[in-house]
């Protein structure tokens, strides 16, 4: 008999969590069990790729005024803002979740999720927390939580701690603790259906050697520094491109960035709900990241036969196994030039990348 799962996110807008998200609730639907994805806020560009039997409930921040006038402050990336964090985790569960009861309920990401989740008043759910990143490095961990305290409190109300990768295993037990109930289950890919995507036409043309990169404009993805490293490369006489596919708040800097530099051959391409032809087609595939839990695209490239080439952090280079499937190179923009820059003087070594990736 199927269970009934909850899962609660901040939204189902283009990005890797979120794909993950989708990955794991058509498999769980498709083997019969009855899901429901709640969403805190209303940007949902990925819902048409939703099983048709998954739910999809959108719960609206609780309207709150200060002197009956002012709204309270809202935080504009993930999580709200007073209410949310004065709130007690019952309070939040109560507004967010109801009555609905549930066989398992899962907080999919950090912060109000896992906070909402830590409420819960069903005393029969097997309640699990996922973490996405390297708590050692990343932010927001405590959002919508009143001080670090709290936020242990909470993830000791859950059955099981899930980390995308060993390595931010390892950040989360350094940073929060919990080591008996931490697991690493690796992100969930839809192998063929990726391969199939993959095949549909693109509106780009690949004249030079393409760099190529997927993921959403945040300081976290190292994009300037990619930038300024393919910008040194083409005034050295080495004909590349690069392009970016995404978006989000860093995309005004880095359009400066670029106009400043006078950089011609970097090419911002926007969200694509599809960056598979893209990701084909492109002669190596870059994770810059300063830092990550897993990184979806990496694998998903590796998935298409595309040469790899990532920053040595958190879950790419556990992916990679530590270079036999990619090249891994230090984690700064000089690594990036050094990498690229190895790569365009011998060709060999992209052959070998290559066959690395369909390994």
């Amino acid at each position: 008999m199927g269970k009934k799962i909850l899962f609660v996110l901040p939204w189902l807008k283009v990005g890797g969590l979120e794909r993950v998200q989708v990955n794991i609730a058509n498999a769980l639907s498709s083997r019969g069990h009855d899901v429901t994805i709640l969403a805190l806020n209303p940007e949902n560009d990925l819902f048409g790729e939703l099983d048709k039997r998954v739910k999809y409930v959108y719960k609206p921040y609780k309207p709150h005024k200060i002197m009956k006038r002012l709204p309270y402050i809202r935080h504009k990336f993930y999580d709200d803002g007073m209410w949310e964090t004065r709130a007690s985790a019952n309070a939040l569960y109560k507004y967010y979740v109801g009555n609905e009861k549930y066989d398992v309920e899962i907080g999919f990401f950090r912060g109000l999720s896992i906070k909402i989740i830590s409420g819960s008043t069903n005393k029969n759910s097997v309640k699990l927390a996922w973490v996405h990143n390297d708590f050692t490095k990343c932010s927001g961990i405590d959002n919508n939580f009143k001080n670090r305290n709290e936020t242990i409190f909470a993830y000791g109300k859950f059955d099981k701690i899930v980390c995308v990768s060993n390595q931010a295993k390892d950040g989360f037990i350094k940073t929060i603790g919990y080591n008996d109930k931490t697991l690493t289950i690796y992100n969930l890919l839809p192998i063929e259906r990726i391969k199939a995507l993959s095949q549909e036409p693109c509106n780009l043309e690949f004249n030079k050697f393409t760099v190529l990169s997927v993921g959403r404009l945040t300081r976290q993805k190292g994009y300037e520094r990619l930038i300024s490293a393919v910008k040194s490369l083409a005034e050295e006489g080495y004909s590349l491109d690069l392009c970016l596919i995404g978006d989000g708040e860093e995309r005004d800097d880095l359009l400066k960035h670029i106009e400043d530099e006078k950089i011609s051959n970097v090419k911002l391409l926007g969200k694509k709900l599809n960056p598979y032809p893209y990701m084909k087609n492109a002669d190596l595939y870059v994770c810059s990241s300063l830092y990550e839990g897993y990184n979806l695209t990496v694998a998903e490239a590796l998935i298409l036969g595309t040469p790899v080439l990532s920053t040595d952090c958190t879950g790419p280079k556990e992916i990679l196994d530590n270079g036999k499937y990619g090249l891994v190179v230090d984690n700064s923009e000089f690594g990036l030039y050094n990498g690229i820059k190895k790569i365009l003087d011998n060709r060999e070594i992209l052959i070998k990348l290559k066959k690395r990736a369909e390994e």
